[in-house]
């Protein structure tokens, strides 16, 4: 069978037959010759036809999704076993093998992070058979030197178990020689000068939330507002239709807080499948947002591939939806639960920055990991390159080693933006930090001038729950309604 390529550019379609070729060439109005035998003068134009043709970005799309399903369950199969326990590898002393599982923290009394403290009581750093086996790390010390060294300590696999996911995700897997270009393509959209001009249309979104169930004198807060504010958000920032809020709030935790490689892996390729159809509509008709600049985007003059487009709109993604709402929630939890600390607020908003501070130290939301890129040895513990360790953010900022006083709430604490490691560490570092920031601050200013007395639902309680991200099911309010 004789086989016609085409160097596309970004893509290489490939026609299974001589007469098949000439055909589709034949309807996109370009000759044969003129891609085979010759260059025409208008070829950057024919090519640019080619690109933005929607059979072939259609068919690049099935291909590029069907490899990733071919992938994702040849990953999956060898992840099926992740829930059973590991054998110890021979450099593991016995010593170090403890039976724990991050997605099974017992969250009875409603307050994860109390339950993550826990581990204080272990070896400061330990390995675990569950979730296909891997090292733990919980003092603040070891906290910042993994994610501080990323040339030993490799961001290449950040989820667990590993290989519960069908693709690299950029930048935050990126080798540290890469990392810079992609990270400044999202960037440039998340400046502090970007994210000012943000803040009007960000608090005119909180006010509209809060103003539709004031009047009750409750809500579920998780549902009724950590959910929708940061999404409405987020959707605004890369311009999708506000009606596709559920079902990617859904994949999306799914993804960060399922206990099953199969759910993990399904909840993926379902955010993926639907940032397909974005992908190619931005290429047809770019627009003035995240997505339109990461599908055109250019590193040293090449347009990035289909896989790193994918691969950075799926972190995005992930980060604008899941992560925000989560430290919303653990914020309205601690001042409903705290009124003398909410009347600091209340009576000086200007603490509100050092707050935000505290209250991520104390509540910390990711537990993402780390691949040992070569044999090492971390607080005198061997490591063997290919072994993976998970390490909880949140355990930094209340390490009584590390910090003095850890437990105690203090709005005035010096240096407080120093004190956590909530938005990560090293180059690495959440890129989006600056806008969580203002869409924190923004909730409380008008939900505190708005509701400054509240509390949680007498008789309930709020549901917190594990996972690579510690987020918070349940949260019920109430306060007095002015009806």
């Amino acid at each position: 069978m004789n086989r016609l390529k085409c160097s596309l550019g970004y893509t290489t379609v490939q026609f299974c037959s001589e007469s098949s070729g000439r055909y589709l060439l034949a309807r996109l109005g370009i000759h044969k010759k003129a891609i085979v035998t010759g260059i025409p003068m208008d070829m950057a134009h024919r090519v640019s036809k080619i690109q933005n043709n929607r059979y072939i970005q259609l068919a690049e799309s099935w291909g590029w999704i069907f490899g990733v399903v071919v992938k994702g369950a040849a990953q999956t199969v060898s992840t099926l076993g992740s829930g059973r326990r590991a054998a110890r590898p021979s450099h593991v002393p016995a010593e170090l093998e403890i039976d724990f599982n991050f997605s099974a923290i017992d969250c009875s009394n409603s307050d994860i992070h109390s339950a993550w403290r826990e581990m204080f009581n272990k070896p400061d750093i330990f390995w675990t058979p569950q979730n296909g086996g891997h090292w733990v790390v919980t003092r603040a010390e070891h906290i910042a030197k993994v994610m501080k060294t990323p040339e030993i300590f490799s961001s290449d696999q950040i989820i667990l178990p590993k290989g519960a996911k069908p693709i690299k995700l950029l930048p935050l897997e990126a080798r540290p020689d890469e990392h810079g270009p992609y990270r400044a393509i999202i960037a440039k959209r998340l400046t502090p000068k970007a994210v000012m001009g943000m803040r009007e249309g960000v608090r005119s979104i909180a006010i509209e939330i809060i103003d539709g169930f004031y009047a009750r004198g409750e809500c579920e807060f998780v549902e009724d507002f950590a959910k929708r504010f940061p999404i409405a958000v987020f959707l605004q920032l890369v311009d999708l239709p506000q009606s596709d809020r559920e079902k990617l709030l859904r994949w999306t935790e799914a993804a960060v807080r399922s206990k099953r490689p199969t759910h993990i892996l399904t909840s993926f390729l379902h955010v993926m499948n639907y940032l397909e159809y974005w992908i190619r509509e931005r290429r047809r008709e770019p627009g003035d947002d995240l997505i339109s600049d990461i599908v055109n985007a250019k590193i040293d003059g090449k347009p990035l591939s289909h896989n790193d487009i994918q691969s950075m709109l799926t972190v995005v993604l992930f980060g604008g939806l899941d992560t925000v709402a989560a430290i919303l929630g653990f914020t309205a939890k601690f001042l409903a639960e705290n009124p003398e600390h909410r009347q600091q607020l209340i009576d000086n908003p200007s603490l509100i920055p050092k707050a935000i501070d505290e209250i991520l130290r104390l509540h910390g939301i990711v537990n993402l990991s780390r691949y040992v890129a070569e044999d090492t040895e971390l607080g005198g513990v061997l490591m063997k390159k290919g072994d993976m360790i998970q390490v909880p953010n949140g355990l930094y900022g209340v390490d009584d080693r590390f910090i003095s006083d850890p437990l105690t709430v203090d709005f005035n604490r010096p240096n407080s933006a120093a004190s956590h490691a909530a938005f990560g560490m090293g180059i690495h570092r959440c890129v989006g930090s600056t806008l969580a920031r203002m869409e924190i601050t923004v909730f409380l200013e008008e939900w505190l001038s708005r509701i400054p007395n509240f509390q949680i639902e007498p008789g309930q309680s709020a549901i917190t729950v594990a996972g690579q991200v510690n987020g918070i099911e349940k949260l019920p309010l109430s306060w007095s309604s002015p009806h």
